[in-house]
């Protein structure tokens, strides 16, 4: 059974209209649309994450506080999805900030916080990993999946005014009012299983 933070950060993730895009470094990109992806949405094969020292050795960059970790998050809760594939996140990024990321994976965190529909609990979710823009043979297929949570006009813009990026998830951390999870890779694509449907 989830957890209480497990659950609220899926309920979230559900119904939230938007996320923010952190990359290291600095740059953040807000009001990002997104949709969950099947891992073989690419079909270029993966260029590798860039290296990049963590400046606190044990955290986690998904992190959101660098050198907190609570006792909540030195025992990550039982896996979500076991034996499963860890799908990765579909984002709607504007041509020029797109274009600036450049062609190899970069170190980032997506950050999601609201209340929780159903609990009304506040909760933050923030997944760590890398990501990087697709290419334009894969755009149909994500184009697809992308509209199924959000059918909007700007994907028949791919290309000029919008670029599609995928976010391979590596881990991620659920805040509460009452608790804090941090979850591995599997159990951070636990998050994401059963992706919702269109928002309206």
């Amino acid at each position: 059974m989830d957890s209480a933070p497990v659950t609220a950060g899926r309920s979230l993730i559900r119904t939230a209209p938007y996320a923010s895009l952190a990359l290291w470094g600095g740059r953040v990109a807000h009001g990002l649309r997104f949709a969950t992806a099947a891992v073989d949405v690419s079909l270029d094969a993966p260029t590798g994450p860039v290296a990049v020292p963590r400046p606190h050795p044990g955290v986690s960059p998904a992190h959101p506080v660098l050198g907190s970790m609570s006792p909540a998050e030195e025992s990550p809760t039982k896996a979500l999805a076991s034996g499963s594939a860890v799908p990765r996140v579909l984002l709607l990024a504007p041509t020029l900030f797109a274009e600036s990321l450049g062609e190899q994976d970069l170190v980032t965190r997506l950050n999601l916080c609201g209340s929780a529909p159903g609990c009304g609990r506040w909760v933050s979710v923030a997944f760590g990993g890398w990501v990087s823009s697709l290419s334009a043979d894969a755009w149909p297929a994500a184009a697809v999946r992308f509209s199924e949570r959000h059918p909007t006009a700007d994907l028949l813009d791919l290309g000029a005014g919008w670029l599609l990026l995928q976010m391979e998830i590596a881990e991620a951390v659920v805040r509460t009012d009452r608790a804090c999870v941090l979850l591995n890779t599997e159990e951070a694509g636990g998050l994401l299983v059963g992706a919702p449907g269109p928002l309206h």
